[in-house]
C-alpha cells in the first residue's frame, strides 16, 4: 500500500496538465495504477520544456468551409478507454450542442472523461471540457477545463481574440501559469474538436492536412496524413475505415509521432464515424474504442462487448 501511495504521489503532477488528444488523458489515467509504469515515459507534453522562442513555419490551412462537415449539432460519441489487458479503465464522451447563440455557425463541444473500475477506486478522475467552436471558420473561440473529481486540481479557461491575434490562457488554481500569447495561425482547435474536424477532411490516400492544436496554453502544429483504408474489428462489427496518422509535429510531441506511434480510424462512409484512437508507448498501447454514438438524434449501441 505504501508503494502504491508513493507511485500516485509521483504521478499527480503529470495528471494536472490538460491531456492531449484525449489519449493523453488516458495515459494519465493509466499512470494511476500500481502496475509497473514509468511516469517519465507517459508524461504529458505540456509538462515538457519548449523553446522560449518558436519560429513557426508558414502553413496554408484548407478552406474551412470545405472541412466543416465534421462539425454537426446533436452528435455524441462514447468511447471506452483501455490499456493492454485492461479493457475498461476510462469512459470518454464527446458531444455537440447548439449553444443557443444568434450565430448559427457556433457549436458547443463538450468532453467528459472519467476513470472507471479499479482505476477509479485508486484515483477517481472526472474532467469536463467545454469548447465554443465557430464551425464555419473551423476554429475555437473559448475552451474551459475543470476537474470535478476528488482532487479538484484543474480549472482553466482559454480565450482567442482573432482581431488582436492573441490567446489569453488563465489557470485559476495556478495563476503563475497565466499567459497571453500571439497566435501563429488563426485556426486553433482543442483535441476533441480536432477529432471532429478530421471527419470533414477528404481522406484520400496520401492527403495531408494540418492541425493547429491549443493545449493548456501551448501550441502544436501537427501534420496528419491519410494512409489509406483498412477493415478493422469494432464493437459494431467489421468496418472499413480510413487510417490517419501524424507525419510531423512542431514543436516535437510525444503523442503525435510518425511511424505508427499514434493512429486514428474514421469510418469510410458518409457518416465518418470516429471509431478508434491508439497511442503506442514503451509500456503498451493506450486505446479509445467507440462503444456508442448518436447521429441525427438516433442512438446506436455496440453489437457486443467482445472487442
Amino acid at each position: 500500500m505504501l508503494e502504491r501511495r508513493f507511485q500516485i504521489s509521483l504521478l499527480k503532477p503529470h495528471l494536472n496538465a490538460k491531456c492531449g488528444f484525449i489519449a493523453c488523458l488516458l495515459l494519465s489515467v493509466f499512470s494511476t495504477s500500481s502496475f509497473a509504469i514509468n511516469p517519465n515515459e507517459i508524461r504529458e507534453d505540456t509538462e515538457a520544456k519548449l523553446p522560449k522562442e518558436i519560429v513557426w513555419p508558414e502553413r496554408e490551412f484548407p478552406d474551412s468551409k470545405k472541412t466543416s462537415d465534421g462539425f454537426n449539432t446533436g452528435e455524441r460519441f462514447q468511447f471506452r478507454g483501455q490499456w493492454g489487458i485492461f479493457r475498461k479503465v476510462a469512459e470518454i464522451v464527446i458531444s455537440t450542442e447548439d449553444p443557443n447563440h444568434s450565430n448559427p455557425s457556433l457549436l458547443e463541444v463538450k468532453t467528459e472523461a472519467r476513470t472507471t473500475g479499479l482505476i477509479k477506486a485508486v484515483f477517481p478522475l472526472m474532467l469536463k471540457g467545454y469548447t465554443l467552436l465557430d464551425s464555419t471558420e473551423g476554429r475555437i473561440l473559448e475552451n474551459r477545463v475543470t476537474d470535478e473529481g476528488q482532487s479538484n486540481e484543474k480549472e482553466t479557461i482559454t480565450r482567442f481574440n482573432f482581431e488582436t491575434g492573441k490567446m489569453n490562457h488563465v489557470d485559476k488554481l495556478r495563476p503563475e501559469k497565466n499567459q497571453i500569447k500571439d497566435l501563429p495561425y488563426a485556426a486553433p482547435l482543442d483535441y476533441s474538436s480536432a477529432i471532429l474536424q478530421i471527419r470533414g477532411w477528404k481522406l484520400e490516400k496520401g492527403s495531408i492536412y494540418p492541425l493547429f492544436i491549443s493545449s493548456n496554453g501551448r501550441f502544436y502544429l501537427i501534420e496528419m496524413e491519410a494512409k489509406g483504408t483498412e477493415t478493422i474489428t469494432t464493437q459494431f462489427g467489421k468496418i472499413k475505415a480510413f487510417r490517419v496518422e501524424p507525419v510531423s509535429a512542431y514543436p516535437q510531441s510525444k503523442i503525435f509521432r510518425e511511424g505508427g506511434k499514434m493512429a486514428v480510424w474514421v469510418s469510410a462512409d458518409d457518416r465518418r464515424i470516429p471509431l478508434r484512437l491508439d497511442v503506442k508507448t514503451s509500456i503498451g498501447t493506450a486505446s479509445m474504442r467507440l462503444e456508442a454514438f448518436t447521429l441525427n438524434d438516433i442512438p446506436i449501441l455496440a453489437q457486443s462487448s467482445s472487442n
